[in-house]
C-alpha cells in the first residue's frame, strides 16, 4: 500500500534558510518502508493552493494520505484535508503529529479526517496501513481515534504503552525528504536525536501535558543505546557527505553517565563536530570538558528570561542568572561556542524585564542566540493562565501561523504593543552588537562610546550612527562630482 506524507512548514524556509527534516516522519516512513509499504512526501512550503495540491496527490496515487502538525500548521492540514475529502474522497485521511495528540478532541471535530492519531505513531499507522490493505477492521486499534465514514461517529481507543526500547526502531527515513539537498543547503549539518522525552515542567511547554496524557504506560524520557546512535551515524557517513551533527534532544547532559559514556565512544570513533541542548543546571566541569573533549563545537540553552520572579514564578524555570554566568564561563573556559533562546512577551513581562533579559545576553556573550514572541500553545500552564486572565485576543482567532512573528495575539495589561516591538527591535540590536564584538573588537569599542553618549540606548545609537554614516557618504558624493564631471568631458 501507498502512504503519501503531507508535511506543512509554511514560513520555514523564509526563516531557517532551507527545508528541515522532520523525524516523526522519517520514523514512520521507516517503519512503513520496513513492513514492504510504499511511501511518498508532499512538503508545503508554501500556503497550498487546491489545483496544485489535488493535482500532486493525484499524480502520487497514494491509498492513505498522513499528515503531521504543529499547532501553527494545523490550519493547512484542515485546508489540505477538506479539498481532499472533496475531490479525493476514495482517499484515506490520517493526522497526527504534536498538536493532535494534545488537542484530538479539536482536530476531530473539524470533520475532514478519518482518523487522528494521538501520540507514538510509528505501530499505529502501520497497523491502520496493514489493516486497510487486507480489508480488516480498524476501528479498535489503540491510539486512533476513528470516524465512522458512513454515521460520521468518533470511536476513541486507549493509548498502548510507550516505545520502551527505542532501538527496535530502523533509522529515520531521510531519503524520503531529499536529504541530500537539505544538507547542502544546510553546511552539511545532519540533525539527530538521542530520544525521547524532557522530565521538567516549562510552563509554556507541551511536555508536561504529554507526560499527563502518558501516565502510566511507560517511562516518558528514554534514551537510544549509544551503540545504536553512534552506528546510525556510521550509516550516515557511508550515505552522505556530514560536516557536522545537530542533536536535537531538548536535554542531550540530562543522564550524565549515558553522557559520559556517548563522550568516550564519539571521540574514539568521530572527528565530526557536533552542537547540542541542554540546561545550565544540567552542567558541570567534568561535563564540559568531555563534551570539549569529544568534539562538541557548541551548546543551546533557553534563557528564556533575565528576570528571576519571570523566569521562575511564570515560565517555571528554576535557575538563576547565576547559575547562567557559572555554565557560560565553563562553556569559554573549554572553547565551546554557545548559542541562547530567548522569549518577550510572556504574561506577567515588563518592559523592564525585557531589557533585563537583554542585558543578560550581553553578558553571557553567546556566539549567536534568537528571540521570539510568546506564543500561547494549547493544554500548556500558560495558554490556560491566557485564557483565563482574557490576555487571549478573540479566543485565538486569526492566530498567527509563523513561530518568528514580531506581533502577539495576547494583550497584555504590563506589556504594551509599542513596548513589546521595541523590544524586539532592541534585540535585533543586541545581535548587531555582538556580531560586532565578535568580528571586530575595536569598531566594538567605538559602538560602546556611542551607546554611552546616547544615555545607554542602543537603537539611539544606532540611529545617530547611521545617519552620520549617511551624512558622510552624502559629504563624499558632493566632493567627487566635480572630478566626475570633469573625466566626462574629457
Amino acid at each position: 500500500m501507498k502512504v503519501c506524507f503531507v508535511y506543512p512548514d509554511i514560513g520555514g524556509i523564509e526563516h531557517y534558510g532551507t527545508r528541515k527534516f522532520y523525524h516523526g516522519i522519517g520514523y514512520l516512513s521507516a517503519v512503513l518502508k520496513e513492513a514492504g509499504h510504499e511511501t511518498a512526501l508532499v512538503y508545503l512550503s508554501q500556503v497550498p493552493k487546491h489545483d496544485d495540491l489535488i493535482q500532486q496527490i493525484a499524480a502520487l496515487s497514494p491509498q492513505v494520505v498522513a499528515f503531521s502538525s504543529t499547532t501553527h500548521q494545523h490550519p493547512y492540514v484542515n485546508t489540505c484535508a477538506a479539498w481532499l475529502k472533496e475531490d479525493l474522497p476514495d482517499i484515506y485521511l490520517v493526522s497526527g503529529g504534536i498538536h493532535p495528540t494534545l488537542v484530538p478532541e479539536e482536530v476531530v471535530a473539524d470533520g475532514n479526517l478519518d482518523a487522528v492519531c494521538v501520540g507514538e505513531g510509528e505501530y499505529v499507522l502501520l497497523d491502520l496501513v496493514n489493516a486497510l490493505a487486507g480489508g480488516r477492521s480498524y476501528r479498535h486499534i489503540e491510539n486512533l481515534w476513528v470516524r465512522d465514514r458512513q454515521t460520521g461517529d468518533i470511536t476513541r481507543n486507549s493509548l498502548r504503552p510507550l516505545i520502551t526500547n527505542l532501538d527496535v526502531l530502523p533509522f529515520p527515513d531521510r531519503e524520503l525528504f531529499d536529504y541530500e539537498r537539505i544538507l547542502a543547503q544546510n553546511g552539511y549539518q545532519a540533525d539527530m536525536l538521542a530520544g525521547r522525552g524532557c522530565p521538567y515542567n516549562c510552563s509554556y511547554c507541551c511536555n508536561p501535558a504529554l507526560k499527563a496524557r502518558y501516565r502510566g504506560l511507560g517511562k516518558y524520557v528514554r534514551f537510544r543505546g549509544v551503540e545504536n546512535v553512534l552506528a546510525e551515524i556510521r550509516h550516515l557517513q557511508q550515505r552522505y557527505t556530514i560536516r557536522s551533527l545537530n542533536f536535537q534532544d531538548d536535554t542531550f547532559t540530562l543522564d550524565e553517565r549515558w553522557t559520559a559514556e556517548f563522550c568516550r565512544a564519539y571521540k574514539a570513533s568521530f572527528q565530526l563536530p557536533f552542537w547540542i541542548n541542554t540546561r545550565v543546571e544540567r552542567l558541570n566541569e567534568e561535563m564540559v570538558r568531555l563534551l570539549a573533549e569529544a568534539g562538541c563545537q557548541g551548546v543551546r540553552i533557553g534563557v528564556e528570561s533575565g528576570n528571576e520572579w519571570l523566569r521562575s514564578k511564570i515560565l517555571k524555570r528554576q535557575m538563576t542568572n547565576d547559575d547562567f554566568r557559572h555554565a557560560f564561563r565553563l562553556l569559554h573556559r573549554y572553547g565551546l561556542q554557545a548559542y541562547t533562546c530567548n522569549m518577550i512577551g510572556v504574561p506577567g513581562e515588563t518592559a523592564e524585564m525585557i531589557a533585563q533579559t537583554i542585558e543578560l545576553n550581553r553578558e553571557l556573550s553567546p556566539t549567536k542566540f534568537q528571540y521570539s514572541v510568546f506564543y500561547p500553545y494549547p493544554m500548556t500552564e500558560l495558554y490556560d493562565i491566557s485564557v483565563r486572565e482574557g490576555y487571549l485576543q478573540d479566543e485565538g482567532k486569526g492566530a498567527l501561523h509563523g513561530y518568528y512573528e514580531r506581533e502577539s495575539i495576547l494583550r497584555l495589561p504590563t506589556l504594551s504593543a509599542a513596548e513589546l516591538a521595541e523590544g524586539y527591535d532592541r534585540f535585533g540590536e543586541l545581535r548587531h552588537e555582538l556580531q560586532l564584538k565578535q568580528q571586530s573588537p575595536w569598531k566594538y569599542r567605538l559602538y560602546r562610546a556611542a551607546v554611552a553618549l546616547s544615555g545607554g540606548d542602543a537603537l539611539k545609537a544606532r540611529r545617530r550612527i547611521d545617519a552620520l554614516r549617511r551624512g558622510l557618504s552624502f559629504r563624499r558624493g558632493k566632493r567627487a562630482a566635480p572630478k566626475e564631471t570633469g573625466s566626462g568631458a574629457e
